[in-house]
């Protein structure tokens, strides 16, 4: 293989992911050949495919003619969503959001539909109730899934 780039990592990884509920969460290639592969899956994604994926990716890319270094995990909580799928695998999570504008939500994710999301998001005060707002997907920054405290 030439050059190590983004599109010849994502090849391999999809040949090595296809027909499998995993999926590319992003793919990264810093200075020196520092290949980073964030995998994501509708079940999450155990530690044994990430091997699978990094070997696979290691035997089809040839050291003499380039060197590199290979970290391929599951895409971790904190990571922005980016794709459908991951805010599908969200449903009932905590998230916030940040909008194109600035503002921001916090709330638990209710529904997700191609052009937007629900979140549920409580009252300001205890006994206020429980509101929904829909959120345009193409008005959304970044969204993330909140750690559990």
């Amino acid at each position: 293989m030439g050059n190590i780039t983004v599109s010849s990592i994502t090849d391999l990884v999809n040949e090595k992911i296809a027909n499998t509920d995993l999926f590319i969460g992003e793919v990264k290639i810093k200075p020196g050949n520092i290949i980073y592969v964030f995998l994501d899956g509708d079940n999450g994604v155990p530690i044994s495919r990430c091997v699978e994926v990094s070997r696979h990716i290691e035997k089809s890319l040839d050291r003499d003619r380039e060197d590199f270094e290979l970290h391929v995990s599951s895409y971790g909580l904190g990571q922005p969503l980016k794709f459908s799928r991951q805010y599908q695998n969200a449903i009932n999570k905590q998230l916030t959001v940040v909008m194109q504008e600035g503002e921001k939500y916090t709330g638990k994710l209710k529904q997700v539909e191609e052009d937007h999301i629900v979140l549920e998001m409580a009252g300001a005060k205890k006994k206020d109730p429980l509101s929904l707002i829909e959120i345009p997907m193409k008005e959304i920054k970044v969204a993330k899934i909140d750690p559990i405290i």
